[in-house]
């Protein structure tokens, strides 16, 4: 019986020509990670389905994918990597605190795909959490290392947008609304880039929001300006919520502590419509916007949240994250014709001539190999047209050509692709020159 190679929608098979890059960029990111202090570390994909549950919101629960284990739904793929880490904290009550750590594992979500967007029902996050600490300049640092790793990847061209729970908290009171309704209008609120203002309006009217209370809180949303003018402008409009009070003390904190760490203040904005739709947010939150690509989403986010850890029985514990979307960086990147695009890793293949014997090629292999240079060698001493062909559809650019003549006389000859040059040297500077040609 034959069965049809198919894949589940939202899903996909990563391919070398992406892998490889993809690999280059949490190299990139690691190095960022770990020059900020913080350690590695991974989970199973799979949770107890209890402990996912009620993280994530009404709305982010529907999005689990749920298992089936002997009979009955007790497990499901992990949907974000920050409520596994707020587990293994309780299991390990023994960790210094603060606890800094970055994990880049794939997680699962039951959402709409949007391919071109990079939206996929499983993706890579990258994030990076402190544990153990209520301090501002461990939220700033969230801010620092996010910024300096989505520059790490090769992209500029974006802000970092920050906000306070606590402040919005301030919003929806001087809004006249009331505590219960805050969670399901900020969750309405943070679908503003997907269905924009006519379709938030209309989720809230349907939640029962009168139109009124809609308009004030929208207006107040809309303060725009400097960072500065913005928390100064709203400080007047609910100077009287002590929450929102709060929120804006700590995020000129934050902002003090992001430029003392380097962070330019010019990529940094307060704005008021973010929320972070996530329940488990206790204080600021943060989203990284891409800014040359219009309307294409948000690179990576996170925020505070102090009380996710007593959800286990414990006393609560401070914490604060951010997460960065690796496939949205490369969608980003590869629509901005800033990725290359490779199927091999090596950055020379050795060519045979008809007159050169295989294990001619194999030694020029090892020599380049302990020499630092990944290479491929073309197994059969086939037509030169075929083998050029074969390196540049591989993105292999450097083709080094063995035959007889240079065998005996210890040379080589080395064409560089991208640009057509084509020199011959002695046989124990070729390593030396390819790294000189592709150095990246």
């Amino acid at each position: 019986m034959s069965v049809q190679a198919r894949l589940f929608q939202g899903t996909r098979d990563i391919l070398p020509e992406e892998l490889l890059p993809r690999q280059e960029l949490v190299a990139a990111l690691t190095r960022t990670f770990e020059s900020y202090g913080f350690a590695p570390l991974e989970t199973p994909a799979m949770e107890f389905l209890d402990i996912l549950l009620g993280k994530y919101g009404d709305e982010g629960d529907k999005l689990l994918y749920k298992l089936a284990y002997k009979g009955g739904e007790v497990l499901a793929l992990r949907y974000d990597l920050t409520v596994p880490l707020s587990r293994v904290v309780a299991m390990n009550p023994e960790l210094p605190l603060p606890f800094k750590r970055y994990q880049i594992q794939p997680v699962w979500r039951g959402d709409r795909p949007q391919p071109a967007q990079g939206r996929y029902r499983e993706f890579i996050q990258c994030d990076v959490d402190t544990v153990g600490s209520a301090s501002m300049a461990a939220d700033a640092e969230n801010v620092a290392v996010v910024d300096a790793g989505i520059r790490a990847l090769g992209l500029t061209e974006f802000v970092v947008r920050i906000n306070h729970r606590r402040l919005l908290r301030g919003l929806v009171e001087a809004a006249g609304l009331n505590a219960s309704q805050e969670a399901s209008v900020l969750r309405s609120v943070d679908k503003l880039d997907k269905i924009g203002m006519e379709g938030v309006q209309a989720e809230l009217t349907a939640g029962g929001i009168a139109a009124d209370a809609q308009r004030a809180l929208l207006e107040l949303m809309d303060i725009s300006g400097s960072p500065e003018e913005v928390l100064r402008n709203v400080e007047t409009r609910v100077g009287g919520s002590e929450a929102a009070l709060q929120g804006i003390r700590e995020l000129r904190e934050l902002l003090e502590y992001s430029a003392a760490l380097g962070v330019d203040p010019a990529r940094v904005s307060v704005d008021l419509h973010l929320t972070r739709g996530l329940d488990y947010y206790t204080g600021p939150v943060y989203e990284v916007a891409l800014t040359s690509i219009e309307k294409f989403g948000s690179l990576g986010g996170g925020g505070r949240y102090d009380d996710l850890m007593s959800l286990y029985g414990g006393a609560p514990i401070p914490a604060t994250g951010v997460s960065i979307g690796l496939s949205r960086v490369l969608s980003a990147l590869l629509k901005l014709g800033k990725l290359t695009m490779r199927s091999s890793p090596a950055n020379a293949l050795v060519m045979r001539m008809p007159d050169a014997a295989a294990t001619e090629g194999l030694k020029l292999c090892t020599e380049l190999r302990t020499a630092g240079v990944a290479c491929e060698l073309y197994y059969d001493a086939d037509r030169l047209k075929k083998q050029f062909l074969f390196a540049e559809r591989k993105g292999i650019p450097c083709a080094v050509i063995l035959g007889g003549n240079e065998i005996a006389a210890g040379t080589v000859t080395l064409k560089h692709l991208p640009t057509g040059v084509q020199e011959t040297l002695p046989r124990a500077a070729l390593a030396a020159r390819i790294q000189v040609l592709t150095q990246r």
